[in-house]
């Protein structure tokens, strides 16, 4: 599969795809599941509501992610399945499966050792996904999926393997399932908020309500457990925030300093770009880690006026029209000097229509 421009690929039919990846599922005896490093509830959620499909299958199914997971999901992880992948004693099971699968990837470097190990035992693998792909360069050019489930439309990632379940699944929905795939539907629509929120969306959440979801009990474990460094860092965050001229780019960095006067960590970040869009004006968001080695991440949205997935790319990252990132291998000061002129030039072109 290679791209028809920067980023974007014409994937092939996807429900033609499914039924070649069911078929290979139905004779699979050992997979692993795994998602980018950092997961969200969409990879999360998807990947316990996929795993407990397998499971039910009688298949030998193993979630293995390159990095640790934020503690509001933990609620998914009850059967203790979501494990950090550990080359020294997973490879070798690695070497043995008959198919990866990989969910909400986007970037495949962002599997780190566990893509590393896939590749290197030319484990055949599947992508499920709903972003614009890069991280292609390095491998020729081209994904190395033997199944590429890609819809850019689809509000989640979640959402595609709902409608898998709803074509080739036998049993009704297990409480397990339905409540992974909500998790991602709703981390992934901002709880119907974003852009991306259409009717499959909605019929995708009453689909859930019958199979036993409480959405008040989802919401309250993903969204109403702020820690007190959280509060302290984005009242750090509102006290440190830039905007252009004309006020329709907002940005800050986080620096290591600040993060410490907070007493925060970096998992405390999350949603703090979400939160700077909201702000009355901003079209843009900008918001930058600063990291060790002298690295930076940077986030990335949009209220949906203006795309920033390419300067996003033109930084080495990616991902949506209206909600991507970076990570790069420079001063927050370096990347702000860099994408600034890029975003006041977008904002200006929005006076010119």
């Amino acid at each position: 599969m290679t791209p028809t421009d920067q980023n974007h690929f014409e994937p092939p039919d996807i429900d033609a795809t499914w039924k070649r990846l069911h078929g290979t599922l139905e004779k699979a005896q050992r997979i692993l599941l795994s998602t980018h490093e950092n997961p969200d509830g969409d990879g999360l959620g998807s990947q316990v509501a996929f795993c407990e499909h397998l499971k039910s299958m009688g298949k030998e199914c193993r979630i293995l992610n390159c990095s640790g997971f934020p503690d509001i999901y933990e609620f998914l992880n009850r059967q203790g399945w979501i494990e950090t992948y550990d080359r020294s004693k997973d490879e070798s099971w690695l070497a043995g499966c008959d198919l990866g699968i990989l969910f909400d990837l986007g970037d495949f470097r962002r599997l780190r050792s566990v893509g590393e190990d896939l590749l290197q035992h030319n484990v055949t693998l599947a992508s499920i996904d709903h972003h614009p792909q890069s991280g292609f360069e390095e491998l020729g050019g081209k994904l190395p999926y033997e199944y590429l489930l890609l819809e850019y439309s689809a509000p989640s990632t979640g959402t595609l393997i709902w409608e898998y379940f709803t074509k080739y699944r036998k049993e009704p929905l297990t409480k397990l399932i339905a409540e992974g795939l909500y998790t991602a539907l709703i981390t992934d629509t901002g709880s119907f908020r974003y852009d991306n929120t259409d009717e499959r969306a909605h019929l995708m959440a009453i689909d859930m309500l019958r199979q036993g979801v409480k959405p008040y009990e989802v919401h309250r474990r993903v969204y109403e457990q702020r820690e007190r460094s959280q509060v302290r860092l984005l009242g750090i965050l509102t006290s440190n925030l830039h905007y252009t001229e004309d006020g329709r780019v907002a940005w800050c960095a986080l620096t290591q300093e600040l993060l410490k006067t907070a007493e925060a960590t970096r998992k405390d970040i999350d949603g703090f770009s979400d939160f700077i869009r909201t702000i009355k004006g901003v079209e843009v968001a900008v918001l930058m880690t600063e990291l060790e080695g002298g690295k930076t991440k940077v986030n990335f949205r949009s209220k949906g006026t203006i795309a920033i997935n390419d300067v996003a790319g033109r930084l080495g990252g990616g991902g949506h029209a209206f909600a991507s990132g970076a990570l790069v291998d420079k001063s927050w000061q370096e990347v702000i000097a860099t994408i600034l002129p890029q975003l006041e030039e977008k904002t200006k072109a929005l006076d010119q229509h």
